[in-house]
């Protein structure tokens, strides 16, 4: 593995070359980091262990700073039986060995990422249809079919030309610190044009006539999602139906609000360790009719979950929640589920119940769509399907 210096003068590659280049050399700096990472947490094992709650959660190069510099009453106390000169050379090399594979992969790793934004955008401004589909102010509701067909044809044959057009199923504008990200906007905007969507925040539908009725009344609402979405309507109808009998919208916010105080540094217990379903990170708390995790809602709309300012976060909450967009934002997570799939490219009207029952299983399972859980959850989705199919005529 590399220990120092670029592998090659990327000013003499393309593009391309240069990004499929430079990622392995990412991972080769990252996998040193790792390697000095663990010898330095096998060296700090030898003298002692972390007591504090804040040394327990950090990684092995925060244990060590925190080790060889007191930062507290506790941790004063915890090191007067801690003798860590002998090692404090080793640690000292093995600590800024790590800290700089980690700098140089994360460093080449954005380079990679520029090169490719800046191609990508390169190629999205030559072709000229996208500004015209932009400054004509086509009804996005309307086309979003056509460009979804257009866009899987362009995904096997890189030179066909899209009339019209606009991004492809899986592009999803960033927003950066903008409040209100495109993606939410347009859900908004489509929203504005439909009848009010019927809330059950208070209490969920318990049974099929229950479930049948909130789906009636949302209908219009869930097929003008799956048209923006590129999907049978029956699909998203099938979704709703397996997820609006959980529980009610103010549990949720008080599972939130658990979470998040215990994520706290003053908390002396983390989010993870709260009892029975408490238990998770505040961003993996669920939302909606249509149960969706923030982080989830966040990538959909647009949002870098990973960056989520306080307002952005407060915004993802209340498009969740809200019936309509909530609807909205299950729909194109599916559709970003079908865009991983091997039938990416079928039409919505030749869509098949096994295909619609695999992505149930997606959207339950994740990554894990094939465990029994996931695959248990799909066969109830096909079971139900008849019935939510018929909610909707």
């Amino acid at each position: 593995l590399p220990t120092s210096g670029k592998p090659t003068d990327h000013s003499r590659l393309d593009t391309r070359t240069q990004a499929v280049t430079s990622r392995p050399w990412a991972k080769a700096y990252y996998s040193n980091g790792l390697v000095n990472e663990q010898a330095l947490a096998d060296l700090i094992h030898t003298k002692g262990t972390a007591i504090t709650r804040t040394a327990q959660e950090a990684e092995p190069m925060r244990q060590w700073e925190d080790m060889r510099e007191t930062t507290g009453v506790l941790d004063f106390f915890a090191e007067l039986t801690m003798d860590v000169d002998d090692i404090r050379d080793e640690a000292n090399r093995l600590h800024d060995a790590a800290g700089g594979d980690f700098d140089l992969a994360r460093t080449t790793e954005k380079e990679a990422r520029d090169l490719c934004l800046h191609a990508l955008k390169q190629a999205y401004d030559l072709v000229p249809d996208f500004q015209v589909f932009l400054t004509e102010r086509v009804d996005v509701a309307a086309a979003m079919p056509d460009l979804r067909r257009e866009a899987a044809e362009a995904s096997g044959n890189p030179v066909t030309r899209l009339p019209g057009s606009g991004p492809k199923q899986d592009y999803y504008p960033t927003t950066g610190d903008q409040l209100v990200s495109p993606t939410l906007q347009s859900i908004r905007v489509q929203l504005a044009s439909l009848p009010g969507a019927t809330d059950s925040y208070w209490i969920p539908p318990s049974g099929d006539q229950e479930k049948t009725e909130w789906i009636r009344a949302n209908k219009d609402i869930i097929k003008a999602a799956a048209q923006n979405s590129g999907l049978p309507p029956s699909m998203v109808a099938g979704i709703a139906w397996k997820e609006i009998a959980g529980q009610p919208g103010p549990l949720d916010d008080i599972t939130d609000t658990i979470r998040e105080q215990a994520d706290s540094p003053l908390s002396p217990i983390g989010p993870d360790n709260l009892p029975s379903r408490l238990g998770g990170d505040p961003d993996e708390t669920s939302f909606g009719p249509i149960a969706i995790q923030v982080r989830r809602g966040a990538e959909v709309l647009g949002y870098d979950p990973e960056n989520l300012t306080d307002q952005q976060r407060a915004m993802v909450e209340e498009s969740l929640q809200d019936p309509g967009q909530n609807i909205f934002i299950a729909a194109e997570y599916l559709a970003q589920l079908k865009a991983e799939s091997d039938f990416a490219d079928v039409p919505p009207e030749e869509m098949t119940v096994e295909q619609q029952q695999e992505l149930a299983a997606r959207y339950n399972g994740g990554p894990y769509w094939e465990n029994d859980q996931a695959q248990r959850y799909s066969r109830d989705f096909a079971h139900h399907l008849d019935q939510a199919r018929n909610a909707i005529r």
